[in-house]
């Protein structure tokens, strides 16, 4: 029983620390989107590489700020072919 309710215990911590991750990389984001850095808030935030993922409707972003160097990569939704994202 013991072990059981420590089991329970660390899934319960590991879902809750996984949702702020998820919460927290939503608004660095966010911001990213704004044009805005996270981590400095200064308005230089630039797209340094894009890999598409071709049909699978992800591509792998990453962002560079120019004045501090926060650096960070991102797996977006391109919308798949349905969407007309692949287009060549």
């Amino acid at each position: 029983m013991y072990l059981f309710t420590v089991i329970l215990i660390f899934t319960i911590l590991f879902v809750i620390a996984y949702v702020l991750f998820i919460k927290q990389k939503g608004e660095k984001l966010e911001n990213i989107n704004k044009g805005i850095c996270p981590q400095c808030e200064s308005p230089s935030i630039t797209t340094r590489r894009i890999k598409g993922g071709g049909c699978s409707g992800t591509s792998n972003v990453i962002y560079m700020c120019e004045n501090c160097g926060y650096e960070e990569e991102f797996n977006l939704n391109s919308g798949g072919c349905g969407s007309g994202g692949c287009k060549t």
